[in-house]
């Protein structure tokens, strides 16, 4: 069988898809994005686009065929939507889909079990049941926070106001992968695509505990004038449940508190160090240096 050559992309304007972008032309991919008829989102002029409906299986069908896999990106909102690529993968033969995960591990059980992850984990069991006996397959990538992309929107910490929130005293380790990381990562993905069938990959981008993130942090811009509040992961996960009860259409009440529990909390499986694809995929983990560097580039 030929390697994968030919590649769609769904979510285009996303992050993730936007440190993809480059790695995949760069690797050689042909590489054609999907985009909603009315989309207003800006590609590079080498990447052709097909606008579709996302809820259209036929035409999903039509724009997907001569394609030798689908990676989706698609943001929290249209995760449920994947359902539609998935039928449409499978009815155009495309050899692999790469569904939209690019977070924590929703193969620890603890994690799973996460009201934030439910959509996700929807489209896990119906990926893989429809997709038995069939040409398609998937590979789920896993790679718990992103460092960068956290930084930027201040949810691992806040750089300009020094303000930063320690979990559980703050030296748990955790992993951290930033987003050029985890394209490279998707890139060894589609080279690999027999090592990659029908399983989740865990990239391990670095190491690192919040106390070691805040030391980085003083470093790059300055020691003086931090508030750092420290609070219990489980506390957090509590008032998340009461606030998903009280409030469910206020998303951002509810669901950083689960995020916090997954990556930081005891047995939700935060840390990939001691099981991981690097290895497998050509990757090496970061050292501190390296953590430090990326935090430069976030200021």
């Amino acid at each position: 069988m030929a390697p994968i050559h030919k590649v769609a992309l769904a979510g285009a304007s996303g992050s993730v898809a936007q440190a993809l972008i480059p790695e995949l032309l760069a690797s050689g991919f042909d590489l054609t994005a999907l985009v909603r008829p009315n989309s207003t989102s800006t590609l590079p002029a080498s990447i052709p686009s097909i606008p579709v409906d996302y809820t259209d299986t036929a035409a999903l069908t039509t724009a997907l065929t001569g394609f030798d896999a689908l990676i989706s990106t698609v943001g929290s909102p249209a995760i449920h939507l994947q359902t539609y690529l998935i039928d449409a993968c499978i009815a155009a033969g495309v050899r692999r889909f790469i569904p939209s995960e690019f977070g924590c591990d929703t193969e620890n059980p603890r994690a799973r079990a996460l009201p934030v992850y439910g959509p996700k984990v929807q489209v896990a069991e119906y990926l893989e049941e429809r997709t038995k006996c069939t040409q398609t397959t998937y590979t789920y990538i896993f790679n718990n926070a992103f460092l960068d992309w956290g930084i930027e929107r201040k949810l691992l910490i806040d750089l300009h106001a020094k303000k930063m929130q320690l979990f559980d005293g703050g030296d748990r380790p955790w992993t951290a992968t930033p987003l050029d990381f985890v394209a490279k990562g998707v890139v060894g993905v589609l080279k690999r695509e027999e090592e990659t069938r029908n399983r989740a990959v865990r990239l391990h981008g670095a190491k690192v505990t919040q106390r070691q993130l805040l030391e980085v942090a003083r470093r790059v811009v300055g020691s003086e004038g931090w508030t750092v509040e420290e609070k219990g992961s489980e506390e957090m996960e509590k008032e998340a449940y009461e606030n998903l009860r009280t409030e469910p259409g206020n998303v951002m009440g509810w669901v950083m508190g689960f995020l916090c529990r997954a990556i930081y909390g005891e047995g939700f499986g935060g840390d990939f160090e001691g099981e991981n694809d690097n290895q497998l995929l050509g990757l090496k983990s970061l050292g501190e240096a390296e953590v430090e560097e990326v935090v430069r580039r976030c200021v």
